[in-house]
């Protein structure tokens, strides 16, 4: 009884504060840079919008013409135009490009030990990112636990080549949305699907190079080698073995991949004037345990936007020769279901079916809602509950997230 009156107040808490109308403020190191709002390129952080995915394929370079607010720059004194110049020079982003996310969870799990845990987690990240002189963009980020994430540099169209080129530790370009881009607390089930024996997984940090470019305006492709997941990575050193991996995306209507907004005709309503598909696909085909397990993974997914809302529908398809070393093939399938509602500018509900087959282990399908909500633009609070049919029972978990950046 006392667990459920502690989840009662939780939820009250949470939900409260989307009641009350709060001025909305964002300093992380984009938004100081460029002296704009997080809402420019997202909707509740970290979700990002149309502009902030243009943003990103466009390297960390602003898209397009400057916010005024950045082009607007007090006259510089003599001393001030040689500092300037020596950064310019050097290469030297104009302010330290740093900024840090922190995040607390409380979880309840009925069938845990602690039902209603206070300390579910608690993260603190700090991440590096920009350009230098809008030649190459970077990104380095790491846990202050110890843990270093993606550390990476892209060359935006090097010696004049129709395309960019990233070197270093990433996660490969597979799916058409990033690790956190959604509103819930919990990644999507294709990102940690993992069949016995290999270790690869979708979202996973690898070494490598890719290619990459916007094709006209409204298509997108990438293409990269890797030496694999590290635990793999390792058995390969003796074979030299590699991965391989490709991406291409499509969009009609809405923002361009250059961040363009469409021309609207202002005496005619269209339905297109609203309307925001994207369509990708990707493969990836590597092997694992020394080269004894050749697998691949493929995938197709959409977005489709409409004024406030959003639906994402994909989903993924796996073939292992020989995961476990029993002479085995395991073939592994996995679709996705999200459908959200932007509430005024802070507030996302939303819902999210999927449903997971992996040969040998059975079926898991989740049932997710999440509410999300910005109480500033870079103060998230979230509550999200979990419903879990496996092959060996049902789980359900409710999380609840604080999380802010600056």
């Amino acid at each position: 009884m006392k667990s459920r009156i502690t989840v009662i107040l939780l939820a009250v808490g949470l939900v409260i504060p989307c009641l009350s109308a709060t001025p909305a403020r964002a300093i992380p190191a984009f938004s100081r840079q460029y002296k704009t709002e997080c809402k420019t390129c997202h909707t509740v952080i970290p979700e990002r919008n149309e502009f902030g995915d243009a943003f990103e394929k466009n390297s960390f370079v602003w898209p397009g013409k400057l916010p005024a607010q950045a082009q607007a720059t007090p006259v510089p004194s003599a001393a001030e135009k040689q500092g300037a110049e020596a950064l310019f020079n050097s290469g030297l982003p104009d302010q330290l490009p740093i900024s840090l996310l922190a995040q607390h969870s409380m979880i309840y799990n009925s069938a845990n030990q602690t039902e209603f845990d206070l300390d579910g987690g608690t993260e603190l990240e700090i991440f590096a990112a920009g350009n230098f002189r809008n030649l190459a963009g970077f990104w380095a980020d790491a846990n202050l636990d110890g843990s270093v994430g993606e550390v990476f540099l892209q060359l935006r169209q090097p010696y004049a080549l129709p395309f960019n080129v990233k070197v270093g530790k990433f996660k490969p370009k597979l799916s058409l949305w990033k690790a956190n881009d959604r509103p819930s607390l919990s990644g999507f089930g294709y990102n940690r699907l993992r069949v016995s024996g290999n270790d690869f997984r979708i979202s996973e940090e690898q070494g490598g190079v890719e290619l990459n470019g916007v094709i006209g305006s409204r298509f997108f492709a990438a293409a990269g080698v890797t030496n694999g997941p590290k635990a793999q990575s390792d058995l390969k050193e003796d074979q030299n073995g590699k991965d391989y991996y490709g991406h291409l995306e499509m969009r009609i209507g809405g923002t361009d991949f250059l961040g363009r907004e469409p021309e609207v005709d202002l005496d005619r309503d269209s339905v297109w004037d609203y309307l925001t598909l994207t369509i990708g696909g990707f493969g990836y085909l590597g092997s694992a345990r020394g080269g004894a397990n050749d697998f691949y993974r493929t995938g197709l997914e959409t977005e489709v936007i409409y004024k406030r809302f959003k639906a994402r529908v994909g989903g993924t398809y796996g073939h292992d020769d020989d995961p476990a070393g029993g002479g085995q093939s395991v073939k592994s399938r996995f679709a996705m279901a999200q459908a959200q509602y932007l509430v005024g500018s802070s507030l996302i509900p939303s819902l999210r079916f999927e449903i997971e087959d992996i040969e040998g282990v059975g079926i898991t399908r989740r049932y997710v809602p999440c509410l999300s909500y910005a109480l500033m633009q870079n103060l998230r609070l979230a509550a999200e509950y979990v419903l879990a049919a496996t092959p060996s029972g049902t789980t359900r978990q409710a999380t609840g997230r604080i999380s802010f950046a600056f």
